[in-house]
């Protein structure tokens, strides 16, 4: 079992995923900007990944912004305190 702090793990992981999707973003609209002379299918796989890239990376911060507030509700369990206390 790892110790490292799930935050992080979390973190860079949305991270990447981010960085993965502003690469696609930027193929996306280079596309879109060649208009005809690019390849249907090139388009839609693109537009499908960034899509699917984008929902998962929403899912990953509605848990990590879920987590993070059980540990606000239960911060002293976890020797935590709230700013301002």
């Amino acid at each position: 079992m790892s110790l490292e702090d799930p935050f992080f793990v979390v973190r860079g992981e949305v991270q990447k995923a981010v960085n993965t999707a502003r690469g696609l973003h930027q193929r996306w609209c280079e596309l879109l900007q060649d208009g005809a002379a690019v390849g249907r299918e090139e388009l839609d796989w693109t537009t499908n990944e960034l899509r699917n890239g984008l929902r998962s990376i929403e899912w990953d911060l509605e848990d990590l912004e879920e987590t993070i507030d059980i540990l606000g509700s239960a911060h002293m369990p976890f020797q935590m305190c709230r700013l301002g206390d």
